[in-house]
């Protein structure tokens, strides 16, 4: 696993919300651990998730074009 930041921090460094990345990390589509009742994120995972939905463009929001 790669450097773990904050969520608040992770917002500063992507384009995602808090809530968002939350729910990434729930679904475990961006790697990241809970510490002490707090989630960590994978930085380099959440900066790879990006940059994946950023090629795909629109076709992530039609399930006949786009899985996971």
């Amino acid at each position: 696993m790669g450097q773990l930041v904050l969520v608040s921090q992770a917002v500063e460094e992507s384009d995602y919300s808090e809530p968002h990345i939350r729910l990434l990390l729930r679904q475990g589509r961006v790697k990241g651990e809970k510490q002490r009742g707090i989630w960590m994120v994978d930085i380099d995972d959440l900066k790879r998730y990006e940059k994946k939905m950023d090629e795909v463009g629109t076709k992530k929001f039609d399930p006949t074009k786009y899985q996971e």
